[in-house]
């Protein structure tokens, strides 16, 4: 199987729109108290509008799996913070490359889809001067943390806690 890591064009939300869905109910199968299966009407077109409008410092990439949209991601460049020098975490004073999703449909799990799309992702952060690379996801998913760790080499660095107040 051959893997293509290509800019997205017209045409293509309604296959984001497939794998969105694919990834919403993989979630939601873990966690339904904390993710949904969002509604189908109008997905396609939100991310067909999308497409393009994110600027020099975004990214987005769509992979085609033996020619089929297979995954998606979007990420983006943060540069240094205004009074870094003065903060204690010295992440705030580094340009860093943010991945905001990465996402797989579950038929394509395991056929490097996402490592192409990351790999591609790090590789035009390196080029824009990035010094790392942050991503979260769920810690409780027994597919994306093992992905990141020992697949990827993608170490962690903060925990994130939550209480429901209601």
């Amino acid at each position: 199987m051959s893997v293509t890591v290509r800019t997205p064009r017209p045409g293509d939300g309604a296959a984001m729109a497939r794998i969105w869905l694919s990834a919403s109910a993989y979630y939601a199968g873990l966690d339904a108290g904390y993710f949904q299966v969002p509604p189908t009407q109008g997905l396609a077109e939100s991310f067909e509008a999308s497409l393009g409008t994110g600027g020099e410092d975004a990214l987005m990439l769509v992979a085609d799996l033996d020619g089929r949209a297979a995954g998606w991601l979007t990420a983006r460049i943060e540069f240094p913070a205004p009074g870094a020098a003065r903060q204690m975490v010295r992440e705030n004073g580094w340009t860093r490359l943010l991945i905001d999703a990465l996402l797989v449909d579950q038929a394509a799990w395991h056929q490097g889809v996402g490592t192409a799309l990351l790999v591609a992702a790090e590789g035009w952060g390196r080029d824009r001067g990035a010094e790392v690379v942050r991503l979260d996801t769920y810690a409780d998913s027994p597919v994306s943390v093992p992905f990141y760790e020992r697949h990827m080499g993608y170490q962690r660095r903060s925990i994130v806690f939550q209480k429901p107040l209601r």
